[in-house]
């Protein structure tokens, strides 16, 4: 994406108005430019359409000293596309809605279109809107369409005695601000930390804690791996981890009328948080999948690392912990099962 114009340095949205400001953004980007030219976006026919829609606000959800700017693009980006991945969908389009303080810097911004747009190229952005507000925003709405002969994944299939499997690592937003606050964020390309002595005395080793910072601001959507799931009969429902395990296997229970078993030993943690699985399974933004199967699954052999946690275990619509196996069940609270907008 060879910029075709250029700026001052230092420029802000405010300084260059609204439409010199997608002027400049579709001369930056021409692929950009051929779809935001219109009122609205046209698509092509859907066989089976699905919609998402995801809202991020700095100071809520991000802060821009995490992460250069395409490195935030590309997770929020991701973060919302694993939503159309849980559907088993792959994504078509998507639609930007962008919030800007009149003080954003140009350049960053550019940084994070370029975030947003090198890495999907089968998503282009096909429109959206720019408002001016107290801080930057961003809300990202993804169109995707069921792969011919593919079936939907749904979070109201759970069978009672399904495995409940997750298909990565979980654990990776525990403590990951406070982490990133005393290391001053990722810089560069390498995405190293700012103040690398941050990292020192942080509960783990400065290499695994990076580890663990550097998957939490990089998730990639699991959109083939979902696919290849939906594939296989024995599969049965399915969910990405946004919120943390426990709420997304009370999501599960809900719309299925089962209890979720889930056993912390078995979770697949970051090294950086070994020792605290029940932390892990509640913190959220691991953008992996969970899902459910019927015994039949060992022979699909999918191809990618997948993990046990749990069990459905009969008709209800509890969320079970257990610590280890052989642990004795306990009934998981909502307002402990993990990120919620509204919590305290």
């Amino acid at each position: 994406m060879t910029a075709t114009s250029s700026t001052p340095p230092g420029r802000t949205v405010g300084d260059t108005g609204e439409r010199k400001l997608l002027e400049l953004l579709r001369s930056r980007f021409p692929r950009l430019g051929e779809r935001i030219g219109d009122d609205a976006a046209d698509l092509l026919p859907m066989h089976a359409p699905v919609a998402t829609t995801d809202s991020f606000f700095e100071g809520s959800h991000f802060h821009r000293w995490w992460a250069p700017p395409a490195t935030l693009g590309r997770r929020l980006l991701e973060a919302t596309l694993s939503d159309v991945a849980a559907m088993a969908a792959r994504p078509v389009c998507c639609l930007v809605a962008l919030t800007l303080p009149a003080d954003l810097r140009i350049d960053w911004l550019f940084g994070f279109y370029e975030g947003l747009l090198e890495r999907r190229e089968t998503c282009p952005v096909a429109g959206g809107e720019i408002i001016r507000g107290d801080r930057f925003g961003v809300t990202l709405t993804a169109l995707g369409d069921l792969p011919d002969g593919g079936r939907l994944l749904r979070r109201s299939g759970v069978r009672e005695g399904d495995g409940v499997y997750v298909a990565g690592r979980v654990g990776r937003a525990l403590s990951a601000p406070a982490l990133l606050e005393r290391c001053g964020g990722l810089v560069g390309e390498e995405l190293e930390p700012g103040s690398p002595e941050g990292l020192r005395g942080a509960g783990g080793s400065p290499g695994e804690l990076l580890d663990q910072l550097r998957a939490f601001l990089s998730p990639v959507a699991m959109i083939e791996e979902a696919v290849e799931l939906a594939g296989c009969d024995a599969v049965s429902a399915a969910i990405d981890i946004s919120d943390g395990v426990l709420s997304e296997a009370g999501h599960l229970a809900r719309e299925s009328g089962v209890c979720v078993e889930v056993v912390g030993e078995l979770l697949p943690l970051f090294d950086s948080v070994l020792g605290r699985p029940y932390e892990a399974a509640t913190a959220g933004e691991d953008f992996v999948l969970m899902f459910s199967a019927s015994e039949g699954f060992d022979e699909c052999s999918p191809g990618f690392p997948v993990r046990r946690i749990g069990t459905a275990r009969g008709v209800g619509t509890d969320v079970l912990w257990r610590e280890k196996a052989s642990s004795a069940a306990v009934v998981v609270e909502d307002r402990d099962s993990g990120y919620d907008h509204f919590g305290v």
